[in-house]
């Protein structure tokens, strides 16, 4: 059973996937594909077009890849359903400003 929300499907070996499918809904809506970084741009973008909600499970994951590697940083507000104070994820918050000290982002 597939989740409701928009969900990366990986196919092949857990090291060394082959293709990736998005499932939005519990329905299997694009793919299969075998660029990784197309699926990755095809879940953020679903989330941002259909306006959903990031799942609580892996919000924070999710946040962290949006303002660290796409560079997606609202002034206010936030995917994730949980209240934030200022609207960022204290947990992302923290690894962020840590990452900063030791330049270790890449944008």
């Amino acid at each position: 059973m597939l989740p409701s929300s928009s969900c990366l499907i990986i196919q092949g070996d857990l090291m060394k996937p082959r293709t990736w499918m998005l499932s939005t809904e519990g329905q299997v809506v694009m793919g299969p594909d075998d660029s990784f970084i197309n699926g990755i741009a095809a879940v953020f973008a679903s989330y941002y077009n259909f306006n959903l909600q990031y799942p609580d499970d892996g919000s924070c994951t999710l946040e962290f890849i949006q303002r660290c590697f796409l560079g997606i940083n609202p002034e206010m507000g936030s995917k994730s359903k949980k209240k934030q104070l200022g609207g960022i994820n204290p947990h992302v918050s923290r690894l962020v400003r840590k990452l900063v000290d030791f330049e270790w982002m890449l944008m």
